[in-house]
């Protein structure tokens, strides 16, 4: 497990405020300069290339309604933009640029559903990821996801996430993959990234302690304080952590 991921505590989708949006190149440059890792979301655009985005739309921030999947690059990084502070969507090299040598990136895989049997934009995702000289994890919702990267990417940290509450949760055609990656398989997951709302839950029993669990979103300092004991580290949001 690589130490820089106990070392800094985690600014979800950088460290955003009221003049700067998330998942930019300000929220990250933002966080380093305070001293964090950096989350962000990586997603593909309609043409195969990757952005950085959380949503699956673009309605909720941006001056564009549309799905990501569904608008090419150059619409993306050229004519988006974030509608509070009118800063741009990055391309994903981008965002490894900033971050490059300078703090650890965990890197959030989106599909279009969490578990959705597809690989996509993976392969192209561990070339670039290949070439990269710094920090970085990869982790996704989605099991099918991270169990691709343990079978094709041995040398990366693999992270699942999940917000359900036990294993039964999952659909049935994706529960044995899951509990391939949790549990039984010769390459589990290298760590566990839960809700910090759902510590407790039969599903987190039954990873906690046997693998490193990472909480998200802590949002307030009693959250964060409440939580800290029990976890390998922290993604927050809305406010600076004191530790």
């Amino acid at each position: 497990m690589n130490n820089w991921l106990y070392g800094k505590y985690v600014a979800h989708r950088g460290l955003h405020t009221d003049t700067i949006s998330e998942n930019t190149l300000q929220a990250f440059e933002n966080a380093i300069s305070h001293g964090y890792n950096v989350e962000l979301d990586v997603q593909q655009s309609k043409d195969g290339r990757l952005v950085v985005y959380h949503d699956l739309n673009l309605g909720r921030l941006t001056n564009c309604d549309r799905d990501v999947s569904e608008t090419d690059y150059e619409t993306l990084t050229n004519k988006v933009f974030y509608r509070r502070t009118g800063q741009g969507i990055p391309d994903f090299s981008s965002a490894l640029s900033v971050c490059q040598g300078r703090t650890g990136v965990m890197i959030e895989v989106k599909k279009c559903a969490y578990e959705a049997d597809v690989i996509d934009m993976e392969p192209q995702l561990l070339r670039v990821l290949r070439e990269y000289k710094g920090d970085f994890i990869v982790k996704s919702f989605n099991p099918f996801t991270v169990r691709w990267f343990l079978e094709n990417a041995p040398e990366f940290t693999i992270g699942f996430l999940s917000e359900y509450d036990k294993l039964e949760d999952y659909q049935e055609h994706s529960r044995p993959v899951v509990e391939q990656i949790l549990y039984t398989g010769k390459r589990k997951a290298d760590f566990f990234d839960y809700c910090v709302g759902k510590i407790g839950s039969p599903l987190w029993n039954s990873v906690h302690g046997k693998m490193p669990c990472f909480v998200w979103v802590v949002r307030n300092q009693a959250q964060f304080d409440g939580c800290k004991k029990d976890v390998s580290n922290i993604i927050f949001e809305d406010f600076l952590p004191e530790a």
